[in-house]
């Protein structure tokens, strides 16, 4: 059983695994992020000068800059929906109920203080109104209380 796990089907898996970087919170394949700059930056880079070699034709010579800027814009958003197109995210959201005990987990992990967290939230009325009605508010006491034991 033990030789299953080191399949070359398993190895490659892995070694895809390692090429995702996180950004601003998100996990991104390292190749598309990229990809997408490069993209992104010679679409900008054409858009601004085809829009040097288009304007000076009809367009005053003062907004000739202005306009051949908008079309690398114009160029860049293109590429955008391009992007979304070919890279699909690569997150996986798992939904689960929260217990008491992941949340404890949660708060650990973070090294913050349940007594001071639901101080905070007891000052704030439309945060307090808001775990309320998600039903978060009571777990965090509830928390507070099994600490205290």
């Amino acid at each position: 059983m033990s030789n299953l796990a080191n399949t070359p089907y398993n190895e490659q898996k892995n070694v895809d695994e390692k090429k995702f970087i996180e950004i601003l919170g998100d996990t991104v394949s390292g190749n598309q992020l990229i990809i997408s700059i490069i993209l992104s930056v010679v679409a900008s880079f054409l858009g601004y000068q085809l829009g040097q070699w288009v304007f000076p034709k009809f367009a005053a010579p003062q907004m000739i800059n202005s306009y051949s800027l908008l079309t690398g814009i114009a160029g860049i958003l293109i590429v955008v929906v391009i992007n979304t197109i070919l890279f699909k995210p690569k997150r996986i959201l798992v939904e689960d109920e929260t217990s008491s005990h992941s949340l404890k987990e949660a708060f650990e992990d973070l090294q913050i203080d349940i007594d001071e967290e639901i101080r905070l939230i007891e000052e704030d009325p439309v945060t307090k109104k808001e775990l309320e009605e998600f039903g978060i508010l009571s777990s965090l006491q509830g928390l507070k209380g099994a600490d205290k034991k």
